[in-house]
């Protein structure tokens, strides 16, 4: 941008003042709005850390006991029904692996948070997830060195907890902490086994919520949710066919099969909810966005409306169709960028005051801040040029003596 048409615009401040307001005001708007998508998209394109093809829960149910079949059973004999249960399900030609869990498995509205330390590190925002060893192999997660599930199933099994990567944020890698212990908010220790990626509650969960994970055994008796993953081949009318066996093969001491539900249908029903609020949010911004445009593109066809006469002064004197539209575009740019760095400002002090929710417990990064304020400039740029270039080209397209003669 040449120094000429800088001092040209600055020596103009008093006709450019208000319209540099406006485009401060606007680009702060427009900030957030990107800012706002922006996260949106990161969170829902980033990596789930599991998998739910061919999986299925099932619902196991207890009888009454005023049921005249209710069966009397203490607490041994209630594990044993359930490892039994278990078992019988795993031998069916169908299914690759059965797993017990407790406030483990993804969509899910009951969730167990749980705080851990190292030292003084803390964690927050965690989830405490409770599961037997071939949780690991049913929704396939693996190590973030490269573990298989079976893999992890078996450090899990000899080891202790598995953690996930970022669970104690960028204060500690947590690939250091295998074979040592972090301790719980009671102080108690716990051996670390393996470290899994980040593991979501869903597509639509928050970065830092959703993925801060600690897989722990449990006992048998306390793990309710029973999941499945059956062979890939294996999915024509699974539900219908598992639950007509439910009767005659699965029903174990007061254990029977309630229902069966793939986890396609879970994710859909889960996500229903955030899915009508995305879209919502996404249809006031695009809204917010189209206004803005359309104000803005008014705002430079009147300014260059305006100034036919000029245009027709400098056709005169030789200047071609490229020299207008640079000097009248560039003098767009200029008074855009001089904006730039105090809307920035005002952005980071929005940040600052934690205005926008996306922004707790660190969750902002400068990258992404910059980013945001990248595709903003373009964003108004283009909606400067478009503004200009329009108007400018019917100007010129005019006799200078027809113009002239008008005014």
């Amino acid at each position: 941008m040449n120094r000429k048409l800088i001092s040209q615009t600055l020596n103009e401040w008093r006709a450019n003042l208000w319209l540099a307001v406006e485009l401060l005001i606007v680009s702060v708007i427009v900030w957030y709005a990107i800012d706002f998508c922006y996260v949106k998209i990161l969170d829902y394109s980033s990596p789930l850390g599991f998998e739910i093809d061919h999986t299925y829960k099932i619902k196991v149910d207890e009888i009454s006991e005023n049921s005249p079949e209710y069966v009397d059973r203490d607490s041994e004999g209630y594990i044993a029904d359930k490892l039994e249960l278990i078992d019988r399900i795993r031998h069916r030609p169908d299914v690759e692996c059965a797993s017990w869990s407790n406030f483990a498995h993804p969509y899910n509205y009951n969730v167990s948070c749980h705080q851990y330390h190292v030292d003084t590190i803390k964690t927050q925002g965690n989830v405490r997830r409770k599961a037997d060893p071939d949780f690991f192999k049913v929704f396939r997660i693996r190590g973030i060195n490269g573990e298989t599930s079976d893999e992890l199933a078996a450090m899990f099994r000899e080891r202790g907890v598995v953690i996930s990567s970022n669970l104690f944020d960028d204060a500690i890698d947590a690939r250091t902490l295998i074979g040592d212990s972090i301790y719980s908010h009671s102080d108690r220790a716990i051996a670390v086994g393996a470290v899994i990626s980040p593991m979501k509650m869903s597509e639509y969960s928050l970065l830092i919520y959703g993925c801060k994970t600690v897989i722990e055994s449990d006992k048998i008796e306390r793990m309710n949710d029973l999941c499945v993953r059956i062979h890939a081949n294996m999915d024509n009318d699974f539900i219908g066919k598992f639950m007509a066996d439910a009767d005659r093969h699965y029903r174990v001491g007061n254990l029977y099969i309630g229902s069966v539900t793939s986890f396609d249908s879970l994710r859909d029903f889960f996500n229903s909810e955030s899915e009508r609020e995305v879209i919502l949010m996404v249809t006031a911004v695009v809204f917010l966005l189209v206004n803005i445009f359309l104000g803005l593109f008014g705002t430079f066809w009147f300014r260059t409306q305006q100034r036919v006469s000029e245009i027709a002064i400098r056709k005169v004197n030789g200047a071609t169709y490229s020299d207008i539209f640079r000097r009248f575009i560039g003098e767009g740019i200029v008074i855009l960028s001089i904006v730039t760095p105090i809307a920035l400002g005002m952005d980071a002090a929005l940040v600052s005051h934690e205005l926008n929710e996306m922004y707790e417990d660190n969750f902002f990064s400068w990258g992404r801040f910059l980013i945001c304020a990248a595709i903003t400039y373009l964003l108004l740029a283009v909606m400067i040029v478009l503004g200009i270039m329009v108007p400018a080209l019917r100007a010129m397209r005019l006799q200078p003596a027809i113009a002239l003669h008008d005014e």
